[in-house]
């Protein structure tokens, strides 16, 4: 049995490219000066504009793994839309 009310996961955006360790850095430096400064950034492929704008709060997750010779590191952010800070009020 299959469960109708699950959402369909849509891919975006599925990119990779081999990177200096500077051009990383830029990279990483760029997205996090364009969220300090605008709250989102764009992703740009050809003809194809992503915007990504993650919500006040961001459930972030870092995950380092080493499978024999190779290491792999992971920041993953998730968030929905419209989720902010907002906090309870007692009046």
């Amino acid at each position: 049995m299959t469960n109708q009310n699950k959402p369909v996961t849509q891919v975006l955006v599925d990119y990779e490219e081999r990177q200096s360790l500077g051009e990383l850095i830029n990279t990483l430096e760029t997205i996090a000066a364009k969220l300090r400064e605008e709250g989102k950034f764009t992703l740009m492929q050809g003809e194809k504009e992503i915007v990504i704008q993650p919500s006040d709060r961001v459930k972030t997750e870092l995950k380092y793994e080493v499978k024999g010779d190779k290491h792999s590191f992971e920041i993953e952010f998730e968030w929905y839309p419209g989720q902010g800070s907002q906090k309870m009020k007692i009046l």
